[in-house]
């Protein structure tokens, strides 16, 4: 069921709000924003939009779609429109930050993320991105994160940088809407982690022989993935012959059109994104930072600070990394029978593929979810990426 708001958040129509629609396409995801469509006549599209139209809401899920784009089509069955955008997720996108962030954990990951959105949504200029984010009271942070967040990155995207890792996500919500022209948005933010479903009484398993999927897709791609790093640094020549050995096996030194360079460096190696089935063999790539003076104080050479320049390197081979990553991904179409959808499983979660044909048993985190609406019915995809593939007894 879809529920129509307008701008400062109430419910619109005498019918309780309710859409009339043709189709739904409500895609969910846990990496990075989703975004819905709506399919209707064109007289039901006049109605709403003569009533303010402004927010999509999916009755039971957790998101709510934001109206930002609107297409017109006339056949010669009838006159129709699609209305479609984002979650209000990218609302956050709204705030962004002008100097490089480097998010240190030493005290939590929460600490880090609260300075960082304060930082972003500062008011400059005379102008607040955003009246208030803050975070809800049943967030799940993870222990620990190292990562930085480029200049000018907005907000929503660089929170799910932080987040990048296992299976966290969010979800923004809205709790304060505008009542006039010169009011604000506030939003309200909840950080979860996906439920472990690959064991025990509450166990999710899919799979035809189950009989709970109508087809499954599987993908893998490992012709571009990149595991093993010499990332280097360029530092003063005044300081070079204090950066130790411990931190910085690479070190030398290069002319290039008549200059010379001092380069310090280190090594950077994820197992998991290595080839398969050949050895100990990894494909080498060679990157050169270029950690700013906003990141890290390149001429402080004390141990802490060599340790600290040692971490950033190695986050700036990490985010390469995840660039070139290889792609394996699992799609099911899913029959609602055996299990219960957003109750038994929802998105984050990690669950249980068997795929009969290729004799393969996976455990995987549900990274998007595409709901269909249409016709009274709803057909639900689940993608699971990046699986880990288990033995079968």
């Amino acid at each position: 069921m879809l529920k129509a708001k307008d701008w400062k958040g109430n419910i619109i129509g005498s019918n309780g709000g309710n859409i009339d629609f043709i189709e739904c396409a409500w895609n969910r995801n846990l990496k990075e924003c989703g975004d819905f469509m709506v399919y209707l006549a064109l007289a039901e599209y006049n109605r709403l939009n003569k009533l303010g139209l402004k927010y999509v809401e999916n009755v039971g899920r957790p998101e709510l779609g934001i109206v930002q784009k609107i297409e017109y089509e006339k056949e010669t069955k009838g006159a129709f429109v699609t209305i479609s955008g984002f979650f209000v997720d990218k609302l956050l996108d709204f705030a962004t930050y002008r100097k490089k962030f480097v998010v240190d954990t030493s005290s939590g990951v929460k600490p880090p993320i609260v300075d960082y959105l304060s930082k972003a949504n500062a008011t400059v200029g005379g102008i607040k991105p955003l009246g208030g984010i803050e975070f809800s009271e049943d967030s799940t942070f993870p222990l620990e994160q190292s990562c930085e967040i480029e200049e000018g990155e907005k907000a929503g995207e660089a929170l799910y940088t932080i987040l990048s890792g296992d299976n966290y996500g969010y979800i923004t919500s809205i709790n304060h809407y505008p009542q006039t022209p010169t009011d604000n948005l506030n939003l309200s933010v909840k950080v979860f982690k996906g439920r472990d479903l690959t064991k025990g009484d509450s166990a999710v398993y899919f799979g035809k022989a189950f009989n709970n999927v109508s087809s499954v897709e599987y993908k893998f791609d490992d012709s571009g993935n990149q595991c093993f790093y010499e990332v280097l640094q360029d530092v003063n020549e005044q300081h070079y012959g204090n950066f130790s050995t411990t931190y910085f096996p690479i070190k030398y030194t290069e002319k290039n059109n008549g200059e010379m360079s001092y380069l310090i460096g280190c090594y950077f190696n994820w197992d998991s994104n290595a080839p398969e089935n050949v050895g100990n063999s990894k494909p080498k790539a060679i990157l050169k930072a270029s950690l700013s003076s906003d990141e890290v104080d390149l001429e402080n050479t004390t141990t802490e600070n060599q340790k600290k320049i040692r971490n950033l390197l190695e986050s700036k081979a990490k985010l390469d990394m995840l660039d070139n990553y290889k792609v394996e991904e699992i799609a099911c179409n899913v029959i609602q029978e055996k299990y219960k959808y957003l109750q038994d499983y929802d998105l984050g979660d990690k669950c249980l593929v068997y795929i009969d044909d290729l004799g393969l048993t996976y455990s995987s985190v549900i990274t998007e979810i595409e709901e269909t609406h249409k016709s009274n019915k709803i057909e639900i995809k689940v993608v699971l990426g990046t699986p880990r593939k288990l033995k079968r007894g």
